[in-house]
């Protein structure tokens, strides 16, 4: 995309920002669109269609996995996911996206057999039957406008919109934490990557115009209004995508256990990782190992202090945050690449910006921006210049709104 082209898409999604109406607009016609969708394929109408946002995680990053605290909410990007029962042990799965459809039997659920994409719906769908004892399977059709590989969660918008319409369909009691745990499940057994908590949770907890401060040691969360009067968040998209499973997010996992291990074996006061504090690093002889605990700790800190930052209506502050929070995840914690660095390094020397930071598990994806709302075209004409002269493309400019979490439609 042109660097013209880039602003003009960062304009219309602005107007998108200001008014809600054509957000709620955006996802019935998603709705509607996985609805027709359903019927054409499958011959009849479906008794569930549910829907789950992508996420953002203003700060908190690689703590979720740890007990540890973030700052996220859900963002104005679905996956949408229609659906009907069988009345035998089939599971069907057809994908909008790819233009394809997977399938497994209950009767030989071998996960290794599933194709790539359809390992995360059809996972669900098997960890949900083991889990509640429904032995039926069903008919799936997925839509939705999440982008892959962007770092806003996609696939735990995926598994809590086909569980939540799995729950409406088979009419199951199960609570919403229950369900999060179960999608949290679909990724450690079917996808291999130990992620926490936090995708998940926000895709089913948020609110509308709203972040979450959420605790992952109580599983407990609270509601801070987002709003920052003169500011506006942008993501700018790196264009770099990644596969957890394939990049250092397990191996970061085991540093920061192997780091805590040595802690508790010599610090008798030290039992978990929210027990820990800076003075206790020195515990350790491993130089890498502190590194990865020294981000875990101060990141914790960094997302007390911006949730504080925001209520108070402190942007200067709040960036000073992101900036801190970015150089850890670069240096303690080794999850950035040239691209992000580019993005971050341009919003550091920008009078229109407070403060940038990768945002995600890192090896790719977008930052989040916090950007003065009067000089938005400035400061996207001097990324995507920037961002040009290094990589010979522009990153993808966008705005997004705060929505509510995972809904079901009927």
């Amino acid at each position: 995309m042109s660097r013209r082209g880039t602003i003009r898409q960062a304009r219309a999604l602005k107007l998108l920002v200001a008014d809600p109406e054509p957000l709620e607009q955006a996802l019935e016609e998603l709705v509607d669109q996985c609805s027709v969708g359903f019927t054409e394929r499958y011959g009849q109408p479906a008794k569930a269609i549910a829907s789950a946002p992508g996420r953002i995680n203003v700060i908190g990053e690689h703590t979720d996995y740890n007990e540890g605290l973030a700052l996220s909410g859900a963002i104005d990007r679905w996956v949408v996911v229609a659906l009907s029962p069988r009345g035998d042990r089939q599971m069907r799965v057809y994908s909008e996206a790819f233009n394809e459809e997977a399938t497994v039997s209950l009767e030989d659920p071998i996960a290794n057999e599933l194709v790539d994409w359809g390992r995360i719906p059809l996972g669900a769908g098997l960890l949900f039957a083991e889990l509640t004892a429904v032995d039926a399977g069903f008919d799936a059709f997925i839509g939705g406008n999440v982008p892959m590989g962007a770092g806003l969660s996609s696939s735990a918008a995926l598994e809590v919109a086909l569980l939540n319409a799995l729950r409406h369909a088979f009419d199951i009691s199960l609570d919403d934490l229950e369900l999060v745990h179960i999608a949290q499940g679909v990724e450690h057994e079917y996808l291999g990557v130990k992620t926490g908590l936090m995708d998940q949770y926000t895709s089913q907890f948020a609110h509308r115009k709203e972040l979450m401060l959420v605790d992952f040691r109580a599983l407990s969360h609270e509601y801070i209004e987002a709003s920052l009067k003169g500011w506006v968040w942008l993501l700018l998209d790196s264009g770099v995508r990644r596969q957890l499973a394939d990049s250092a997010y397990g191996m970061r996992v085991k540093e920061t256990h192997a780091a805590l291990k040595r802690v508790v074996r010599a610090i008798d006061k030290v039992s978990s990782f929210r027990d820990l504090k800076e003075e206790h690093l020195a515990a350790i002889d491993d130089d890498l190992l502190q590194r990865r605990l020294h981000h875990y700790i101060t990141e914790n800190d960094r997302v007390q202090q911006a949730a504080k930052a925001i209520t108070s209506g402190e942007p200067e502050a709040l960036g000073a945050l992101l900036r801190a929070s970015h150089v850890s995840l670069r240096d303690d914690y080794a999850v950035s690449c040239a691209e992000l660095e580019v993005l971050v390094d341009v919003a550091a020397h920008s009078d229109e910006c407070a403060g940038a930071r990768m945002m995600g598990g890192g090896f790719g994806g977008c930052t989040i921006n916090l950007v003065k709302a009067s000089a938005v075209d400035c400061f996207l004409d001097h990324a995507s210049s920037e961002f040009e002269c290094r990589f010979d493309r522009t990153p993808d400019a966008r705005f997004f709104h705060l929505v509510r979490g995972a809904y079901v439609h009927g």
